[in-house]
């Protein structure tokens, strides 16, 4: 016994009515036959396992969405984001790469996100934001051979008109010095734009034009037309709008026409001094520049056959009538009305001041190409060259795999940006009168042969590019 272990007595606090109560069921629970008994602990089993069940789906459930949000609110995504990610089917992206930026998450927030385009949003800001032009510039710089690691990083350091110059310029392996080149230029603007080094080889990987029949084309350094090339419809211009024996595409005969009538309106007075040059002539300028400079010095004075404007019909060089004491062109009433409403009668002025590193083409004040209304409208609005508005919006794509998507393609097509303008209410067109110079006379000249002035005497070859 005394090897034994003394029981200790339990003690505990009943309360009367507590035990009152235990005595009742179990009494109660003694009285029900045993088949009974056994089910009730039969049904208290199965109730234990639907709730372990029901908690186990829960946590399978619950816990990864709890723990995928936490993991967005560390990179600092907020709980309206969070919803509209998991909405989008963002999360296992965002995570996985650890993208986070207030852009990014201001576009998610607002259901305003391209998810094939999702890194870029990590760049881009309030002051430099994405649209559906900045994705088909990307997707064009691509195509044009640059891989995703240098587009972003481009993207990164430059603006929009200092990324579609490389559309025309020849591919950089090392697309840092370009930046640089850029940043050194920290004046430049959507007007004029200027580098250091050059990035442009002429005649280069030269490209016959795919439809020499289109008023869309772009001639230039690089897009050539063939020997055999003349505009259908060649029209000979009266005299009342050109020098004698000028011929144009019929499409741009009518549209100077309805230019000058506008100009005569005005006050203005201009007429064509040079239009269509067929391949042969433009071949017998460059050969006898060629014969007395060498190639070289020609390639930089003069367009090669073939890569003159032109060619194609749809190109004039006017002079100021009226005028004849203002030697400078760019200071007659003429270029000043032509250069400022010239888009509303479907043409552009082709080679404008600040661009002459992307066109290789000095300023050319007399120098006007004729688009039609809505593309000529179009490119003005834009402020780009005529060569990067056709390589960014309608250039063929060269890799079919990184054309954008439809949506993209239509949300940036001119012609359909034109056709939302015009059900809006236009703006007064064309009510610009230039300030006229000294000794100029505003009487209408109805049917004698206007008299070019001294600016207006090019030569054949007078597309003079700039030497570098």
């Amino acid at each position: 016994m005394t090897n034994q272990r003394k029981r200790r007595r339990k003690y505990r606090i009943v309360f009367p009515w507590n035990s009152i109560a235990a005595k009742q069921r179990q009494s109660q629970h003694n009285n029900l036959p045993q088949s009974q008994k056994r089910v009730r602990k039969k049904l208290r089993k199965e109730v234990l396992y639907v709730l372990f069940g029901a908690l186990g789906l829960w946590l399978m459930l619950i816990l990864p969405i709890k723990i995928t949000d936490s993991k967005l609110s560390k990179l600092g995504y907020k709980k309206p984001e969070i919803k509209e990610i998991r909405n989008q089917k963002l999360a296992r992206t965002l995570i996985k790469n650890k993208w986070f930026s207030p852009y990014l998450a201001a576009s998610i927030k607002e259901k305003q996100i391209n998810p094939d385009y999702l890194e870029y949003y990590t760049i881009a800001t309030s002051e430099k934001p994405l649209n559906n032009d900045s994705f088909l510039l990307i997707s064009r710089l691509r195509d044009r051979g640059y891989e995703e690691d240098q587009v972003l990083n481009l993207y990164k350091n430059l603006k929009f008109y200092e990324l579609t110059p490389l559309l025309i310029f020849d591919y950089q392996f090392d697309e840092n010095g370009y930046i640089e080149d850029c940043k050194k230029h920290s004046d430049n603007t959507e007007d004029s734009f200027k580098l250091t080094k050059n990035y442009y080889t002429p005649y280069k990987n030269s490209v016959a034009v795919k439809d020499p029949a289109s008023t869309g084309k772009l001639v230039n350094k690089t897009f050539y037309l063939n020997k055999g090339f003349e505009p259908a419809n060649l029209k000979t211009l009266s005299t009342y709008y050109a020098a004698n024996d000028r011929k144009l595409a019929e499409v741009a005969a009518d549209g100077l026409k309805n230019w000058g009538d506008a100009g005569r309106n005005a006050g203005v007075y201009f007429f064509a001094t040079s239009a269509y040059r067929p391949y042969e002539s433009q071949e017998k300028v460059y050969n006898n520049y060629m014969s007395a400079n060498g190639k070289e010095k020609a390639d930089l004075l003069v367009a090669r056959p073939g890569y003159s404007e032109h060619q194609t019909g749809l190109a004039v060089d006017i002079a100021a009538s009226h005028e004849d004491d203002v030697h400078d062109f760019t200071l007659t009433n003429a270029y000043a009305w032509c250069s400022t409403n010239c888009q509303n009668y479907g043409w552009i002025l082709r080679y404008p001041k600040g661009k002459e590193i992307i066109t290789r083409y000095e300023f050319e004040p007399w120098h006007y190409r004729y688009l039609g209304k809505e593309l000529a409208q179009a490119v003005v609005a834009s402020k780009l060259s005529f060569d990067e508005y056709f390589c960014l919006y309608l250039k063929d794509f060269d890799h079919e795999e990184f054309k954008p998507s439809k949506a993209i393609l239509e949300a940036v097509d001119y012609t359909k940006k034109a056709k939302n303008d015009s059900q809006q209410p236009e703006a007064s067109k064309n009510t610009a009168t230039p300030q006229p110079t000294s000794q100029t006379s505003n009487k209408p000249m109805e049917s004698a042969k206007p008299k070019a002035t001294e600016s207006s005497n090019k030569d054949l070859g007078a597309n003079k590019e700039k030497k570098q």
